[in-house]
């Protein structure tokens, strides 16, 4: 595979070049950052605090720097900041600058009750009309967080597993479904996508990440028609606050052998400081084979990873533009232990596994706002190339891609008014791919020009309506439209009331979206012309905020359906030899229930609770059946506490998996139900504890601390190339306790 990207970073320059993208002249907005004071007499970002012109609904609220833009309006109005817990601050109309520095006062005197604030590691937006929770920087630093894939296990909402027995690939649920029908986003532009869908949750170190946005349901037009059952959208630490952050190393190890390094290091460029930039570096090594089960196979593969990503900022006075290129290079080995991978392969040399990924991506947003404060014209433009070579046993796999993506955005309000705005813009996505299992060519071109349109009225103070829909042209499979509609209802303070209701369509990648089914002796047959899939999903969240006992909390409960028009369902029932692939015949649905509790037990101890029921069933050869691998029910529990002086953190996390049904007959650990097979119901343990001085950090945790695992993991492990192997039901832990240590050395 000696295919090149070059003419793609040609393509990215020239339109860089071309159009501009999300900035704004200063004299039309504002900017800042709201700050409170520790007990160290430090100066503290505050997360989600509303900023607001006084007596309009204009606003925003505050990112996970402390910072917020806000347009000017054509009136002379005071600007009011607020947070829960937190006394006002309104500033006068003569004080609002172009750039502003607020510090809250933590210690508000309330009819002689000290009332102090206290931030969640994770939150839901109370603004934003889409239900969005979010993800901080202190929330990952719950876990080791080595990756993307490891970013959840403090969360329900995203689940994460591994796919197979071998390979170590892992893949997420959300509302019942597979990973592939939420859309990975990297700073709003669709990532990860294709053939990097099932290893990609490994290519994002987790010290690169600023934030995580996570939303259910099918999300914004704006940002394409992939979405069925959600977002997940990854903010990485920006090179123009560097004066927050100009070095950050973290190093990790644990007792399997596992090491990583990673490295953040920005710096702001010219005597002007209009320019910044900021070099990021990850490795990752593990060479040892774990069979703590004696099957012969290792549980994990050998694994080498080089990530290095460079970005550019530059801030004018009258428009912005960010740049950046990234590159990868992995490879893991494993399968049986006695398996030599510089010799010949074949059914004397024991079974193998082997996986190397080249990747390199770039991308670029540049602009300009328009006279008035509430137009602008934005424009991103992305360029991937993804190489990847697979074998498993005697099975061979390998496949590129190259991808365009671009999307421009033109934004205004309707007759200038800002309570009326609204989204008009055009996009282009373009992948080429070209892929070989077994010797058989599959290739296909896809090129999707498209135009969108949202509108937003946000008039009143109580309800937001936001209403899209985009307008497609698949050069395959010709016109499709994508409708979504949110409301966000306030009937009372501290009570909000989300629905969502919108389309998806995505074309299926079945080789590089089901690796795991590569790890098997059954043949896979494509029995029909696939047709792309569609889906419409439906929901409604309640958001209740409280203070109980002087301390803050939240209860959210929300309620989601999907189901398809079509599907390319995966058959893994149907017959005992093979995996069949055809379109849906019949009904495919997932409903997906979820209550979570975020509560200050007392002060600095959070606690978070939270329950699951997911029911997802899908047509197979007429029968409609129960999702496999996936817990009908599920709970977690999370306990942080932080002692006064700040230094020490101690998180502890428990997640309860209900029985999963199978697929494969002969899986010893499983107990029949009717005519599937169940897995048994556990828990899983996770801890850490963290020593924090101002520029050092170190932590020792555990993951899966009970050393619970699923015993039978691969059936036929000692006959790998008879027609009974299989290691594809996984449905447990694939590995034991877990201890690990680290460290975090940050340079402000």
């Amino acid at each position: 595979m000696k295919h090149t990207p070059f003419i793609y970073y040609k393509y990215l320059f020239l339109w860089a070049c071309l159009f501009g993208t999300l900035s704004a002249s200063a004299q039309n907005q504002i900017a800042g950052t709201v700050y409170e004071l520790s007990e160290q007499q430090e100066l503290l970002p505050v997360v989600g605090a509303n900023v607001r012109w006084a007596n309009t609904n204009i606003g925003t609220i505050t990112d996970l720097n402390g910072q917020f833009t806000l347009p000017r309006t054509n009136q002379t109005l005071p600007l009011v900041v607020s947070f829960v817990g937190y006394q006002n601050d309104t500033i006068p109309p003569e004080q609002v600058f172009e750039q502003l520095a607020i510090t809250l006062k933590n210690n508000a005197q309330l009819n002689a009750v000290t009332v102090t604030a206290h931030q969640t590691g994770s939150f839901i937006s109370s603004i934003n009309p889409i239900k969005t929770e979010i993800i901080s920087t202190g929330e990952l630093r719950k876990a080791a967080c080595c990756n993307l894939s490891e970013s959840f296990e403090t969360n329900a909402t995203v689940e994460v597993s591994y796919s197979d027995a071998v390979s170590g690939a892992k893949e997420i649920r959300m509302l019942g479904l597979d990973g592939v029908y939420s859309q990975i986003m990297t700073e709003s532009m669709p990532n990860l996508r294709g053939l990097a869908n099932t290893f990609g949750l490994t290519y994002i170190p987790g010290s690169w990440i600023e934030s995580i946005q996570i939303t259910k349901g099918s999300g914004s037009v704006v940002n394409g028609y992939e979405s069925i059952t959600g977002q997940i959208n990854v903010e990485y630490k920006k090179p123009q606050l560097c004066e927050k952050e100009r070095l950050h190393i973290n190093l990790y190890a644990n007792h399997m052998g596992r090491m990583e390094a990673n490295i953040n290091a920005a710096t702001m460029v010219g005597k002007s400081k209009k320019w910044s930039t900021i070099l990021f570096g990850s490795g990752a090594n593990f060479t040892q084979q774990p069979d703590q089960n004696h099957d012969g196979f290792a549980d994990l593969p050998k694994l080498q990873n080089l990530t290095l990503k460079n970005r550019w900022h530059y801030q004018g006075s009258k428009f912005e533009s960010q740049m950046g290129v990234q590159g990868l290079i992995e490879k893991r080995t494993g399968g049986q232990l006695s398996f030599d991978a510089n010799l010949p392969r074949n059914t004397a040399n024991g079974y193998g596994i082997g996986i190397n990924t080249k990747r390199a991506e770039a991308f670029a947003k540049l602009g300009v706002f328009l006279p008035h404060e509430y137009q602008s014209i934005g424009n991103m433009v992305q360029v991937v190339y993804h190489a990847q070579d697979m074998f498993f046993g005697l099975k061979n796999y390998s496949g590129t891609q190259k991808s365009l993506y671009y999307s421009s955005i033109y934004q205004s309000a309707v007759g200038g008014n800002v309570g009326h705005p609204f989204k008009v813009g055009i996009s282009y996505v373009f992948d080429k791919y070209h892929e070989t299992y077994n010797d058989t060519l599959y290739q296909r071109t896809e090129s999707v020009p498209g135009v969108f349109a949202e509108y937003t009225n946000k008039t009143s103070e109580n309800l937001t309506l936001v209403a899209g829909v985009r307008a497609d042209w698949h050069n395959l499979y010709g016109f499709f439209a994508t409708p979504r509609l949110h409301l966000r209802y306030e009937p009372v303070e501290k009570t909000t009331i989300r629905a969502a209701v919108g389309s998806g369509f995505r074309t299926a990648n079945v080789f590089a979206e089901n690796v795991g089914i590569f790890a098997s002796s059954r043949s896979l047959h494509i029995t029909d012309a696939l047709q792309p899939e569609k889906a419409w999903n439906y929901g409604i969240n309640i958001t209740q905020k409280f203070t109980l006992n002087k301390h803050e909390g939240s209860l959210s409960v929300d309620a989601y359906r999907t189901h398809f028009v079509n599907q390319v369902v995966i058959d893994m029932f149907s017959t005992n030899n093979n995996i069949l692939v055809y379109n849906l015949n019949g009904k495919s649905f997932a409903n997906s229930l979820q209550a979570e509790l975020q509560y200050e037990l007392f002060r600095r101890f959070d606690l978070k609770l939270a329950y699951k029921l997911d029911d997802a069933r899908t047509t197979y050869q007429g029968q409609l059946l129960n999702l496999p691998f996936m817990s009908r029910h599920k709970a977690l529990l999370n306990l942080g506490y932080q002692t006064p002086n700040e230094h020490w953190k101690f998180d502890f996390t428990t997640q309860w998996y209900g029985s999963k049904f199978l697929t494969n007959s002969l899986l010893a650990d499983a107990t029949p139900d009717g005519n599937r097979l169940l897995s048994p119901s556990y828990f899983v343990l996770l801890g850490q504890v963290s020593y924090v001085l101002p520029k050092w950090e170190f932590y020792i945790g555990g993951e899966n601390l009970t050393n619970y695992r699923q015993q039978n993991l691969i059936v036929s492990a000692q006959n790998p190339f008879s027609n009974t192997f299989d290691a594809t039901n996984v449905w447990g832990p694939t590995m034991g306790a877990v201890v690990y240590a680290g460290m975090r050395f940050t340079v402000k």
